[in-house]
This record gives structure tokens, C-alpha cells and sequence, in this order.
């Protein structure tokens, strides 16, 4: 038995293993006729062919009906996506069905689910043979497509969550892969969970073969989080298995943008998670994340605007979390104006791809309903295609989201 090293040195294929079956009709030749059904694998046919005797007429061969590959319901992008994020515990779960009540009842429109458990492994059993390594010895959701398919049903528009650098099973059995520490072991950040190195082309592959998965099981969009390199725990002590420094970093996940971009090309709608001060410096923050390294690759960019998350005196703002209105409103109108200002990408462009997170936890301040519908108003005069609010529990503020025509003003959602 090869060691989980061994493994990952070989390159490892992700591709999809598609079986496609024929059915074949025989007329019977005698009394009355039937039809018998053989089926046969076409990718290994094995067909005897016999030349007709002199007493014999040729027959003429049937026509063979291959038919199309199953394929699965998308749902139509919202002209204003409203979300919620499921972990994938939640999707799999009686808390699933609750959620997706709350949804139909409250103006919410978009599920942001995520193909992971927080430890990296995958919360269902794939179909792709590659993939099944990584899956939860117990998968949270035993049938994902029925449940994709409950939510195309409510005309629910589904988002895949895929994590990617942040992945303690797949550092487990790729080790050479992962951000090590001097003496060859995984490095782990400050909350235990190991990480990919970003350089890693065996990581973009694993991405790229997720992403599918997903999109073939009924998922209408593939969004990638933890683009980046480590921001958290012991950083000096982080020696690279696969980055050897000659490219800047920003430059190495510009590469790894570039390869998810492909499923563009198949018509795969992609999109990226980022920090939040992306949106307000060129520089990478030491993470490699840039907006402008970003944008050319994604249908849209949803940066993490938490108001909380801003340190206290930003923007003049002794605590950011009382100011959600303000903090989401100059967040993206800032995005819009380095993408303008440094590459003369028009406003109204980039606007359309701008998709925040927004928060609905309580840190730094208890957020009401008020707060959230701040935070809403704020994407919607900054002219954004959406929002998703996050919780990390599930849990959300019982609010009426409406639609842009039913929006509150910032002063009847304010602190």
C-alpha cells in the first residue's frame, strides 16, 4: 500500500468517469414480433460481425439511439440575489427544511451551501471515484440532488460553497501539498486546521473536479472561499512545499483564479469570496488577494463587509459594527472606484458583479433586523446584484427582505 506521500506525487486525474449505455432493437425474425433490450458499455464494444450466406439476405442494421446524458434542472439567476449560507450539516438535516420554510415566507431567493465540513472533508459521497477520499466517512447528506432539487422546486437559485485552502483532510493525505513547518509536518493555524500550499497545482485540479461535482449534481453556481494564502497563527513559521517565492503571492493566486476560470468557458457561473479590505487597497494584505487580480475571472465578487470586522476608528468610526449602512455602502463604492480608477472599468460594470456577505451575528453590536436592512439598503444604492448574509449557525434575524422596490431608507434602518 502506498503512503498518502506517495499518492500525492503522482498526478492525480479528477476526471469525471462518465458511463454511457445503448440499447439495442432485435426484430425477431419468426411469428409475432417483440422486442428484446441488450445493453452493452460502448466504450469497450465487442461486436461479431458474420458476412450473410448465399440463402441468406443481408439484414440492415438497426439504427442505434444513443441516448442524451441525464441532466438536471438549473435555476435562473435572480435579478437580485438574496441568500442565506447553509453549512452542509444544515442541508442535510430537518434544519434544512426549516430553513428553506423561513425562505419561501421571507422574500429570500439564493442558498449558499457548502460541499464541506469545516475539518475539509466532503459532506456527501461524490461520483466522481477521484473525490471519494475525501468524503466524510458518514456524509451529512445522504441525497443531495433530492435536495437540490426541494430547493429548484421553491425556485430557490443553490450556490456550492467550496473552501479550498483552508483543508485539513486533504493536507492529511498530501502532506507534500500542504504549508509545512521546518521540520516537514503540516502547519496548522491558530484554530487547529491545516493548510494548502497555494502554488499547488494538485489543489486547482481538486477545485476544479469539486466544482464539477457540484454542477453536475444541480447546483446553479460554484463559489470558491479561502482563495489565499494563511492570515492567522504562527506565520513566521510557515515553510512552502510548492511556492518558492519567485512570484509574488498575489501573482500566485492570480494563476489559481486563472484555472477556475475554465468553467466559464463551459458555462459554469463562478464565483470568489474575499476580504473586505480588498475592496479599499491594491495592496494583497500578504494573503495574495487583489479585486483587480480577481474581477477578470468571476461573474461575481463577494467581499465580507462585516461591520464588525473593521477595526475600531476606521473611517472615523469609533465602533464600525453601530454603522452598518455606512461601513457596506463605502465598502463597495470604494471597490468600484479603484477598479475605475487604476484599470478604467466602468462603475456600472463592476458594480454588477459585486455581491457581498453581509453580517447577521452579533459581534461588536446585537444585530437586529434594523441592522440587517441597513446593511441590504447599502448594496442596493451602491447598485450591487445581491447580498448573502452570514451566520455561521443557521441562525437568522427574522426579517422581511422584500425587494428593491420595497427597501427601507437608511434612516429606518439605522442604529
Amino acid at each position: 500500500m502506498k503512503t498518502p506521500m506517495e499518492n500525492s506525487q503522482q498526478k492525480i486525474n479528477f476526471s469525471k468517469r462518465t458511463v454511457v449505455y445503448v440499447t439495442v432493437p432485435l426484430l425477431l425474425f419468426f411469428g409475432i414480433g417483440g422486442w428484446s433490450l441488450l445493453t452493452r458499455h460502448v466504450d469497450n464494444p465487442e461486436i461479431v460481425a458474420t458476412e450473410p450466406t448465399e440463402t441468406q439476405q443481408a439484414v440492415p442494421e438497426p439504427v442505434v439511439a444513443v441516448p442524451e446524458p441525464a441532466r438536471v434542472a438549473h435555476t435562473p439567476l435572480p435579478e437580485e440575489v438574496r441568500g442565506i449560507y447553509w453549512t452542509v450539516a444544515t442541508a442535510g438535516s430537518k434544519r434544512g427544511d426549516e430553513l428553506l420554510q423561513y425562505m419561501k415566507t421571507s422574500g429570500l431567493n439564493t442558498a449558499v451551501i457548502d460541499l464541506k465540513l469545516d475539518n475539509g472533508a466532503l459532506g456527501f459521497e461524490p461520483i466522481n471515484p477521484e473525490l471519494k477520499a475525501y468524503a466524510a466517512e458518514n456524509p451529512s447528506v445522504k441525497d443531495f440532488p433530492a435536495r437540490l432539487e426541494q430547493l429548484h422546486e421553491a425556485g430557490i437559485y443553490r450556490i456550492a460553497r467550496i473552501a479550498v485552502m483552508r483543508d485539513s483532510v486533504f493536507t492529511r493525505l498530501h502532506p507534500d501539498q500542504a504549508m509545512q513547518t521546518a521540520n516537514g509536518t503540516v502547519w496548522h493555524d491558530k484554530t487547529g486546521a491545516g493548510w494548502v500550499d497555494p502554488a499547488s497545482p494538485l489543489v486547482a485540479e481538486y477545485a476544479l473536479a469539486l466544482a464539477q461535482e457540484a454542477y453536475d449534481m444541480g447546483f446553479d453556481e460554484i463559489q470558491f472561499d479561502y482563495i489565499r494564502f494563511a492570515s492567522d497563527g504562527a506565520l513566521g513559521a510557515i515553510r512552502y512545499s510548492q511556492y518558492d517565492g519567485t512570484q509574488t503571492k498575489h501573482e500566485v493566486m492570480k494563476t489559481f483564479f486563472d484555472k477556475m476560470a475554465t468553467l466559464r468557458e463551459t458555462g459554469i457561473p463562478l464565483s470568489f469570496d474575499v476580504f473586505g479590505m480588498t475592496f479599499w487597497s491594491t495592496s494583497d494584505f500578504g494573503i495574495g488577494q487583489r479585486l483587480e487580480d480577481v474581477f477578470p475571472d468571476a461573474d461575481f465578487i463577494s467581499p465580507m463587509v462585516y461591520p464588525s470586522h473593521y477595526p475600531n476608528g476606521f473611517e472615523g468610526f469609533s465602533n464600525p459594527a453601530l454603522y452598518p449602512y455606512e461601513i457596506v455602502k463605502r465598502s463597495l463604492d470604494k471597490g468600484a472606484e479603484l477598479l475605475s480608477t487604476d484599470h478604467f472599468i466602468q462603475e456600472e460594470d463592476s458594480r454588477a458583479k459585486f455581491r457581498p456577505w453581509l453580517q447577521d451575528f452579533d459581534i461588536g453590536a446585537v444585530y437586529t433586523a434594523a441592522r440587517i436592512k441597513a446593511e441590504i439598503q447599502a448594496t442596493r444604492d451602491a447598485d450591487a446584484a445581491g447580498w448573502i448574509l452570514w451566520n455561521a449557525r443557521n441562525v437568522y434575524e427574522p426579517v422581511q427582505y422584500g425587494t428593491k422596490s420595497a427597501s427601507s431608507s437608511p434612516e429606518e434602518a439605522s442604529r
